[in-house]
């Protein structure tokens, strides 16, 4: 039989918190071999785009895809599909938009916890959207955050994105008037825009820290200027051959000459100490993340065992 697990069941018995160690475990897997990764595939229309991404984890045994239709709906139409790798049995059919926000934030907690200094306490945010609310959250669950300071183009939605995360996570969350502001004695610097150009540039770094490239997946779009990227100590992607298709972040360095794939490192092999982070008073340490369907098959597969032990979902016959 397959499960249906529907968005309402996920809200049920998924967190941020939760998703951490669920994709920390991936990550280690990742790094030891066992866990096998699909580069996404979207295929456009003039009017929005469908994609899709596999995986296996085959030290659980399972493996899986998402698919996702994207034409500007307010429907939610993004599912993951869960297998055994035993019995090819079709376990779990998934809603997944939840779950895309607490894997991508989780995915930067796991390399905030790798890169950065333990007592890492201030966070610079680049975007005030759903998405920058998991990543601030995230990033609170795996270092004392007690301040972070905020930018997004609209007064209106940075002022209100600070007000409900202050409210939320019990720290100080600061609206600030222009993006450089956002660097002040920050740690950790996130971006998480839908911007096509450059929104933080090297030349307003003074000061080590760790920045997180986590809004540019497709390769047309930066976030990230190319002197930050070449200024950087350490380069690290979620996954690098997933990196050289969708990073712009990284792709115009490298085609400039100013960075070598050679130098850019997996989340994976950091995770189980195969490369090991300079010192963090180095200089700045970069992560390039975007979204891995060995991310979300290792999700699905924690929501299915949840379900199944609390009795929820719903049973098809196919």
């Amino acid at each position: 039989m397959t499960l249906l697990i529907t968005e309402q069941d996920i809200q049920k018995i998924l967190s941020i918190k939760i998703a951490i160690p669920v994709i920390e475990e991936m990550f280690r897997m990742a790094g030891e071999g066992t866990a096998e990764n699909s580069p996404r595939m979207r295929m456009p229309f003039a009017k929005g785009f469908l994609q899709f991404g596999a995986g296996a984890l085959h030290e659980k045994k399972v493996m899986g895809f998402k698919v996702w239709a994207n034409f500007g709906s307010p429907l939610r139409q993004v599912f993951n599909h869960l297998y055994s790798m035993d019995t090819s049995e079709l376990l779990a059919i998934i809603q997944a938009h939840a779950i895309g926000t607490c894997r991508t934030s989780a995915a930067t907690a796991v390399a905030v916890k790798y890169l950065s200094p333990a007592d890492a306490g201030v966070v610079g945010m680049l975007g005030a959207g759903i998405q920058a609310e998991a990543q601030l959250e995230a990033i609170c669950a795996v270092r004392p955050i007690r301040r972070a300071r905020v930018f997004s183009r609209t007064r209106e939605s940075r002022e209100a994105f600070c007000a409900r995360m202050a409210a939320r996570l019990g720290i100080e969350v600061i609206a600030v008037e222009s993006p450089e502001l956002v660097l002040d004695g920050a740690d950790i610097v996130v971006t998480i825009t839908k911007s096509e150009t450059p929104v933080l540039f090297g030349d307003w770094i003074k000061r080590p820290c760790l920045v997180v490239g986590a809004g540019a997946n497709h390769w047309y779009e930066r976030e990230i200027d190319h002197k930050l990227v070449s200024m950087a100590k350490l380069v690290v992607a979620d996954d690098k051959e997933h990196a050289k298709i969708e990073c712009g972040d990284l792709l115009w360095p490298i085609d400039h000459g100013m960075l070598r794939w050679e130098q850019v490192k997996n989340l994976g092999d950091v995770v189980v100490g195969r490369d090991r982070p300079p010192s963090f008073d180095a200089g700045v340490i970069l992560f390039e993340s975007h979204g891995l369907a060995i991310e979300d098959v290792a999700i699905s597969a924690f929501a299915y065992e949840l379900a199944i032990a609390r009795g929820l979902g719903r049973e098809l016959s196919l």
